[in-house]
């Protein structure tokens, strides 16, 4: 019995149920969540994923104000009143973006600290020298208002991983236009992409490939959690017509800090400038070396993500 028993316990063992678990991450992402629907979605990944410690979420862009209460409330009905919402400071609104601010619009349930986001930026990366990951997947003020109080930023930080830019590297070019992330504040994307930080972005020219299929968003309906359920109340708010689908921007970045490389055939350093219209080109003479992740693998991403989305109940 004890023959058959000691190879059958190895081989349970082995299984992926208890196979060793992804090293533990420690988080801050910086958002604007409420204008495009992928930050929420993003968010909801980091909030579903068991080896990830979220310590903080950054507002940043237009009216943060509204913005910091749709993921203070995103926070609260997923059960994790414990992540701190810190508010960047607010600008110019930019235009029809704004619909899913009416799902937060009278919730007051938990609210943001009173530490503005480039000092909370600032502050916990000094508590953690070495140990959080800065996820950036809006517009940089807030990264670059913390650079502009702590010069040493990149040192503090672990990583810092962003959605953002669009460099031509596929034949459709979608460098064509800059992308919103740079051109939306452009003086703060110059300042953060030229201060030398150790920096990986996931471009456009990665992201316009991975759209969500009807078929994955009804599996998460399904699932009728208080977290899924959240998420498909915000696509509804976002969703213009039937025609509509997720662009997966925001959350190939969060899986890129999650799993480096693994959902790209290609993760290159190369030498990124920000350019007065807020594109970022290959520059071999000015540019700062960037890790950029390219040619995505759309499948294993999505399963990923999805499976990382349905494991919170």
């Amino acid at each position: 019995m004890r023959r058959v028993f000691i190879p059958a316990l190895l081989l349970l063992l082995s299984s992926p149920v208890f196979a060793q678990p992804a090293a533990h991450l420690r988080v801050l992402l910086d958002t604007d969540i409420a204008s495009d629907i992928d930050d929420a979605w993003a968010l909801g990944l980091l909030v579903a994923s068991p080896n990830v410690e979220l310590v903080g979420v950054t507002i940043t862009d237009g009216n943060t104000a509204a913005r910091a209460r749709v993921a203070c409330k995103l926070l609260h009905v997923v059960g994790r009143d414990d992540v701190p919402v810190a508010v960047g400071r607010q600008t110019s609104p930019p235009k029809d973006f704004d619909y899913q601010f009416s799902w937060a619009e009278d919730f007051t349930a938990k609210q943001p600290v009173s530490t503005a986001a480039a000092d909370f930026i600032v502050d916990t990366l000094r508590k953690h020298p070495g140990e959080i990951t800065l996820i950036a997947v809006g517009p940089l003020q807030n990264v670059a208002d913390a650079l502009r109080k702590e010069p040493r930023l990149g040192q503090l930080a672990k990583r810092i991983v962003l959605m953002s830019g669009s460099i031509g590297a596929n034949s459709w070019s979608p460098a064509a236009i800059p992308e919103w992330n740079v051109v939306r504040s452009t003086a703060d994307a110059q300042l953060v992409y030229g201060a030398g930080l150790n920096l990986t972005t996931v471009p456009l020219d990665s992201t316009s490939y991975v759209k969500l299929k009807t078929e994955e968003r009804a599996r998460l309906e399904a699932a009728g959690t208080p977290l899924t359920r959240s998420l498909e109340a915000l696509y509804r708010l976002w969703v213009k017509d039937e025609t509509s689908r997720m662009t997966l921007h925001d959350q190939m970045a969060v899986a890129e800090a999650l799993r480096p490389g693994e959902f790209f055939n290609r993760c290159e350093v190369m030498p990124i400038r920000v350019d007065e219209q807020g594109f970022t080109r290959v520059d071999r003479d000015r540019g700062k070396s960037t890790t950029v992740c390219l040619e995505p693998k759309r499948d294993a991403f999505v399963g990923f993500y999805l499976d990382g989305l349905l494991a919170m109940r």
